[in-house]
């Protein structure tokens, strides 16, 4: 059995990335005009954001404080509103996704769309928006090597040692599943001699670039970032295969929330994120430009690479 490693930064910037979702829900709650309490509607009394562990991951402590203390302040004075404010539901993976479905102590989750449609049979959720960077709901994988190698395609790797982008949650590990699958190659784990996970694009091209590993998977904005910073990363890094466009993120609603003011104006908020100049400023550091409404069709390459049938 080969090694598999997760990167210890991992848990670094999961935390780091907690301090944003509790921004989140300061903003949510602002900008939604709740109606007087009744026991039947506990969304009316409080407003609680779920979301997976693997979005905007990488988020660094300072720049997490200092936007949530500029949002916080800018919200508070346009709208003068009191809450309470609940921590967030967090999940890393689908069986603590359906818990949080089961237990429905949410009123918005933020996650990847693959884990959306995992688990749209439940019929707990309505999609409302999609994450869109550089004016795309999508982004592509790119799987590398160095030009100075003599490696010239996927099978190549066979015994190699190879790096994945965490970032994106599951779908680079899921796209190298269905590429060895499509060339008739044996599974990752029994391919590859050594896998490791990373959740830092340079972490993750740079041992590539240095040839002390084979190969690295990672997506395109994150790559291009990297080569705009050193572009010697560029000249010396090859792509030999590209995944699909893969829808980013997903936005969805608790379908249960009675006060239908409240998903008004939910709703309003996120398609309106990046009107406001202070939101602007914040969406600019995690690579997201706008959020846009949600469509169907945003899903259909996600659903090819699950090989689920919609």
């Amino acid at each position: 059995m080969i090694p598999i490693h997760l990167n210890n930064v991992l848990l670094v910037s999961k935390t780091r990335g907690i301090l944003f979702y509790l921004f989140l829900i300061i903003v949510f709650n602002s900008n939604i005009s709740l109606s007087q309490s009744t026991d039947l509607d506990k969304d009316i009394n409080y407003f609680q954001i779920g979301f997976s562990s693997n979005v905007f991951s990488g988020v660094y402590l300072n720049d997490a404080i200092a936007a949530a203390k500029v949002l916080t302040e800018f919200f508070l004075k346009k709208y003068n509103r009191t809450w309470e404010v609940k921590s967030p539901e967090i999940f890393s993976n689908i069986d603590e996704l359906k818990k949080i479905l089961s237990e429905q102590e949410f009123e918005l989750l933020i996650m990847h769309p693959g884990e959306y449609i995992q688990v749209k049979d439940m019929n707990l959720l309505e999609p409302i928006g999609m994450s869109l960077r550089d004016g795309s709901p999508y982004d592509t994988y790119h799987l590398l090597v160095h030009k100075d190698s003599d490696i010239k395609n996927l099978s190549y790797l066979k015994d190699k040692k190879i790096l994945i982008d965490l970032l994106g949650g599951d779908k680079a590990r899921l796209w190298l599943d269905k590429l060895l699958k499509e060339k008739n190659l044996s599974r990752k784990e029994n391919f590859f001699t050594e896998i490791q996970f990373v959740d830092k694009p340079l972490s993750t091209v740079l041992p590539v670039f240095f040839r002390k590993i084979d190969a690295c998977i990672l997506n395109k904005s994150s790559y291009s970032t990297v080569v705009e910073l050193n572009p010697q990363i560029g000249r010396d890094l090859i792509s030999i295969e590209v995944s699909q466009p893969l829808a980013i993120g997903l936005i969805a609603l608790r379908k249960t929330i009675s006060d239908q003011q409240v998903k008004i104006d939910t709703e309003e908020t996120m398609l309106n994120f990046h009107n406001y100049e202070e939101s602007r400023q914040y969406l600019t550091v995690f690579k997201i430009g706008k959020v846009v409404e949600f469509k169907e069709e945003y899903l259909e390459s996600t659903y090819a690479l699950l090989e689920i049938n919609k």
